[in-house]
């Protein structure tokens, strides 16, 4: 019971200082907090709103080890770089004040009421209302869809009236809750189980290796996940709602160092997890069962603290920006509906997302396949249409724009149904690469044969 109230109060207090920030002040502020974050304020919320998959992390690393570095941690490193190079600048001078916006001002409506619902189910906070539901029905033996309808809960009342700037006043807590409890978890781990020798000694030996026994194909298959980073509407959100195209380039950078040092202590979590508990039934519970051996009181409630801060800052993010685009972009857009509608359908759309998410991951029941699914066949179908408003010289057509990006991402669904069917990639291939091909090849098609 002490870990539990040590969980909420730092929830409450992240609740507390959301809700203070919440003031009305148009659709402009609620989506985008007034375009005035600080450098400060937008590493805070961007190092914790994309790094929510804490769980998914832990199961990765508890199944696959070191590789998780490579897969998960290497590949957005890169691609987050490179939207700091490329795109974050532009991001931020852009007008619109979504993604869905800016597709609308490069190929039409149309084309921006596919990307709302693209941007719906690629926002889904389904993967973040997974784990938090399976760390509250862990700490509180509540069935797991009760536990996961009490996070949606918490995350829609920090957002109704606040937007964007509750979810930023919630995260100055989430930021550091989720640092200090990983901190917190490595000595005692490294006290009682031992350094890297005796992880040696009980790790089965691909654990230590960089591909973890993966395939090229499937190594190059989470590689391409990553490229999810340049489509991702967080990334977009928090640069569009920085102060200046400086703060958002130097921001994601700065966000680059946080996220090593929060990958190096999830991962040596994880190998200690899989050398002291290798035979857990349900690998996302790693991390929890992990700390229910080796943490006593006090610190185990500080630790799930982090945990859940974590998740929620991410699920948070999620939630908002799958509102935006049900209600916003998607039904806003289609009924031409005014400013002050716009914004009544994005608060009610909260509890409309967060209902779709639970269904999808009661659905999928696990973070790491939510992840792949969702990322195979979203992304093929995102790219090119995003990286043509940004760079107007890759611009296809608004007819052709609109039919590569569908084509893209039925192809991809297609594969990855039939992948599901067969129980293996299909020609060893991942769902990803078909769409991508296919994309790219209508793309292209109008500049071979003008």
């Amino acid at each position: 019971m002490l870990d539990l109230a040590i969980v909420i109060g730092v929830l409450a207090a992240a609740l507390v200082l959301g809700s203070r920030e919440a003031r009305a002040g148009g659709l402009s502020d609620y989506v985008l907090a007034g375009r005035r974050l600080t450098l400060p304020m937008f590493v805070a919320t961007l190092v914790p709103s994309f790094y929510g998959g804490v769980l998914g992390v832990g199961e990765f690393t508890w199944a696959n080890g070191l590789s998780n570095w490579v897969v998960m941690a290497l590949p957005y490193y890169v691609f987050a770089a490179l939207y700091a190079a490329f795109l974050a600048g532009r991001v931020r001078l852009e007008p619109g004040l979504t993604l869905p916006d800016h597709i609308e001002g490069a190929y039409g409506r149309r084309a921006a009421v596919w990307a709302a619902f693209l941007v719906f189910w690629l926002a889904s906070p389904a993967d973040e209302l997974l784990m938090t539901g399976t760390l509250l029905s862990f700490l509180t033996g509540l069935r797991l869809a009760l536990a996961m309808a009490l996070c949606a809960a918490f995350a829609a009342a920090l957002l109704l009236r606040g937007g964007l700037r509750s979810d930023v006043g919630a995260n100055r807590v989430q930021f550091i809750a989720m640092f200090a409890g990983f901190a917190l978890i490595l000595p005692f781990a490294w006290s009682k189980i031992g350094g890297l020798a005796e992880l040696k000694l009980m790790l089965p030996a691909a654990h230590l290796s960089w591909t973890g026994g993966m395939s090229a194909w499937k190594i190059a298959g989470w590689w391409l996940i990553a490229v999810w980073t340049l489509v991702d509407p967080s990334f977009h959100q928090r640069c569009a709602a920085a102060q200046d195209p400086r703060t958002a380039r130097l921001g994601i950078l700065v966000c680059i160092l946080f996220w090593g040092v929060f990958d190096f202590m999830t991962t040596a979590a994880g190998l200690y997890a899989r050398a002291a508990l290798p035979q857990l039934s349900n690998p996302v519970m790693a991390f929890p069962a992990l700390a229910d051996g080796l943490l006593p009181p006090v610190a185990r409630g500080f630790f799930f603290a982090g945990m859940a801060c974590s998740m929620l800052a991410s699920l948070q993010s999620k939630c908002l920006l799958s509102a935006l685009s049900l209600g916003k972009d998607g039904l806003g857009r289609w009924t031409g509906a005014a400013e002050e509608r716009q914004e009544f359908l994005t608060r009610a759309a909260l509890f409309a997302s967060t209902a779709v998410a639970m269904g999808l991951a009661l659905l999928i029941p696990s973070v790491v396949g939510l992840w792949w699914a969702v990322g195979s066949v979203l992304i093929p179908g995102l790219l090119l249409p995003l990286l043509g408003v940004y760079f107007p010289r890759l611009r296809a057509k608004p007819a052709w724009a609109l039919t590569a990006s569908v084509c893209g991402v039925l192809s991809s669904g297609a594969w990855l149904i039939w992948e599901r069917r067969l129980g293996a990639a299909p020609l060893g291939i991942e769902p990803m690469f078909p769409g991508l091909l296919l994309s790219g090849a209508l793309w292209a098609l109008p500049r071979a044969f003008p």
